[in-house]
């Protein structure tokens, strides 16, 4: 084989070597994806498909995006988002978009609604039990971005979940890990439903209470898809 050809077959080789890395980071990668719970409708999300068309949403869509460079340049440093307001308006999409950022920027993260996670705690109490509390308590504090939707809903006891839910966000607290919280509330009742001392830890570093004030986007997609079946 000439010099020549022995280099181009070389190339060849480096070349293919890369695609076959690339593609395995990217299997791994959809895995990932696919494993850490956001929801399928979600999971092709991004910050680009968000509307943000007065300038309330475009605050939002800034925090977010501040939001997700800071977790995937530094984990986060413990910052944490909660995204108030009615449905439809938003909160999940852009809660997605952070955490599959944060997932391909090669940090870790899930997402979980409160009531599968207060469950996931609470099924360790059986004496058939596949794993330990403590097990369950790590799947919920080690990710460096864990979201939780749903913050609101009320699940049994209420002591009880609130206490379950108090212990696993001061464990991430006091790890210095993010959370994003996701609820159909106000900021009243958010402080109602998670007491007054989660409210200033959530509070802390650069972290931020979002209100996703403005009218349903499926509502609204809803409506002018009548409109315009009715001009036709």
């Amino acid at each position: 084989m000439s010099p020549e050809a022995l280099a181009a077959h070389r190339r060849e080789s480096v070349r293919k070597l890369m695609a076959e890395r690339e593609a395995a980071a990217q299997q791994r990668l959809e895995r990932a994806l696919g494993h850490s719970g956001i929801p399928a409708r979600f999971r092709d999300k991004s910050f680009e498909h968000f509307e943000a068309a007065t300038p309330a949403q475009q605050h939002v869509l800034r925090t977010c995006q501040a939001f997700s460079t800071r977790m995937a340049d530094s984990a986060g440093q413990g910052d944490s988002l909660l995204l108030i307001g009615g449905p439809g308006t938003g909160k999940t999409h852009l809660a997605s978009a952070i955490l599959a950022k944060t997932i391909r920027a090669g940090r870790t993260g899930c997402f979980f609604s409160v009531a599968a996670a207060l469950r996931l705690v609470r099924e360790t109490y059986s004496p058939n039990a596949s794993r330990s509390e403590s097990a369950a308590l790590d799947l919920l504090t080690e990710p460096d971005l864990l979201v939780l939707d749903e913050v609101g809903v009320t699940i049994g006891h209420e002591d009880k979940r609130q206490a379950m839910l108090f212990e696993i966000l001061d464990m991430r607290y006091t790890a210095v890990r993010s959370t994003i919280l996701i609820g159909n509330l106000t900021i009243a009742e958010m402080r109602a439903y998670l007491g007054e001392r989660m409210m200033d830890r959530l509070s802390d570093g650069h972290s931020a209470i979002l209100a996703f004030d403005w009218p349903s986007y499926r509502s609204a997609h809803r409506g002018a898809a009548a409109g315009a079946d009715q001009a036709r």
